[in-house]
């Protein structure tokens, strides 16, 4: 065997055993190498939160520079300049491919401070005492019978209320509970995980600690999840996205914002509580035509997409019946001065928290996105019914008609302002146990001001009525919100 040739078998015997030094030392390394942060790439169907976070990149980590510098310099010296080259470009490709198949992972959230001053006594409600406001049928067969809406008095994001009420014949969690006081509260700190394993799939979890009073000595502070998905964008234009695992729903359009950095305002309207809830299952949506005129929605989950703190959410099924849920929204043409989204959705599916699949839960209704300059125009209505299943303590539900008017406008590049005015309509019971009669209306005016790109200050006014019999409520409330993003 010549010298020359001699030297080649040498570095590339030396080529081999650093690479396989690299394999099998990647894993410690990379514990071991603090991050190089670089900025995630964008992914086409996840719009941007409205106030930047902090991206740190948890997964660029380079292989130590020992390893690279003494393969190249044992190289050069067995094999001479030209070897040295190609060796060092060898192991630069090495270090591309290996870069190229490691996740992207981002983190970001806020921390969401609050202050609010309740009326009355905090809730959103009355009893009608010995039927003295219906003494008629069918409200006389009830044993307990109250009126207003438990949830209008709502104090931040989540749609947590002031207080629950001293209502009989139940135990709940009240999370506020403020019995009518003013406070302040850390209303929730949110921790968001993003990771693209590929340049086509998105895994993403989103997080909440609620911070509470604990009693009998033990802690309060809530841990919770929201969502737990991957999106798998199976072609190359981005318009289509496949979803697995705990999911947004596809009922009306507030679900885009139901959380505190992304909602223009503070409080949630009052029919979130049925159309912004997450679920377990599967979803698909697509943007056809030109410009995305067209965009289609659907999803098969455990449940219905009701919030989790009401009466009819059910994380894991209680029964083999699925709900299916479907979206279509048509945009109208972009050569108009403003954009508009006219919208339909709906669900149908076995009721929550029963055994039996006979018992259906289902819920339509229309919804309206405009743009015009710097004023954004929402709008939905929706209607929904569930039969109940007093068996099994499974609440019945007639939605007879719930909706909204929401105008949002950017007075200056620092300042916005809020108003919205919305009504609900429904009969909620459990068996002759306990009936709620719900005729309710609530004007909201709110203020919002940019203090910096990561700080969001917020006031709210709720002034809830009522109407068609029902007596008026001490229920308005003043809050207020700074959401710090990161």
């Amino acid at each position: 065997m010549t010298r020359g040739a001699l030297r080649a078998v040498k570095a590339a015997a030396s080529l081999a055993a650093t690479t396989l030094s690299l394999a099998l030392a990647g894993p410690a390394l990379a514990q071991a190498q603090p991050a190089t942060p670089r900025a995630p790439p964008a992914a086409p169907s996840s719009p941007p939160p409205s106030s930047p976070a902090a991206q740190v990149d948890l997964y660029e980590l380079e292989a130590p520079q020992s390893f690279q510098e003494a393969a190249a310099a044992e190289a050069a010296a067995e094999s001479g300049p030209l070897d040295a080259g190609l060796v060092d470009a060898q192991i630069r490709q090495n270090e591309l491919l290996a870069n190229a198949r490691r996740p992207v992972v981002s983190w970001g959230g806020y921390v969401d401070f609050g202050f609010f001053i309740p009326s009355g006594n905090g809730a959103g409600y009355v009893q009608d005492y010995g039927h003295a406001r219906f003494p008629g049928p069918p409200y006389d067969g009830y044993s307990w019978v109250f009126l207003g809406d438990i949830l209008a008095p709502a104090v931040n994001s989540r749609g947590e209320v002031a207080d629950l009420g001293d209502a009989p014949g139940v135990d709940r969690y009240d999370s506020i509970n403020s019995r009518g006081a003013a406070g302040f509260v850390v209303n929730e700190v949110n921790l968001r995980l993003r990771a693209t394993p590929a340049s086509n799939a998105i895994i993403t979890a989103s997080v909440n600690v609620t911070p509470r009073t604990g009693s009998n000595f033990s802690l309060g502070d809530v841990l919770d999840m929201d969502l737990a998905q991957l999106e798998w964008i199976p072609t190359e234009s981005g318009a289509t996205s496949i979803f697995v695992g705990k999911i947004e729903s596809v009922l009306g359009i507030e679900y885009r914002d139901r959380k505190a950095d992304r909602r223009f305002g503070i409080t949630p309207s009052l029919i979130a509580r049925y159309t912004t809830g997450t679920a377990l299952g599967l979803k698909v949506r697509t943007k056809l035509g030109r410009g995305d005129w067209l965009v289609l929605a659907a999803a098969l989950t455990n449940g219905s997409n009701t919030t989790e703190q009401f009466h009819f959410y059910d994380e894991t099924d209680s029964n083999s019946g699925k709900t299916g849920s479907a979206r279509v929204a048509v945009r109208l043409p972009l050569h108009l001065p403003f954009t508009v989204e006219i919208g339909a959705s709906g669900s149908y599916g076995a009721q929550d928290r029963t055994t039996s699949n006979r018992h259906p839960m289902w819920f339509f209704g229309p919804d309206l996105i405009a743009e015009i300059g710097p004023v954004d125009l929402k709008a939905a209505w929706l209607k929904g019914k569930a039969a109940g299943d007093p068996a099994q303590d499974v609440y019945q539900l007639d939605l007879r008609g719930g909706g909204y008017l929401e105008a949002n406008a950017v007075v200056t590049p620092t300042i916005g302002v809020l108003g919205r005015i919305e009504y609900r309509d429904a009969f909620v019971a459990l068996g002759s146990d306990r009936a709620y009669i719900t005729k309710s209306w609530r004007a909201t005016a709110g203020l919002r001001l940019v203090l910096a790109s990561w700080a969001i200050g917020k006031a709210e006014y709720l002034h809830n009525g009522e109407y068609d019999g029902l007596p008026s409520v001490r229920n308005d409330v003043f809050t207020s919100s700074l959401v710090l993003s990161y």
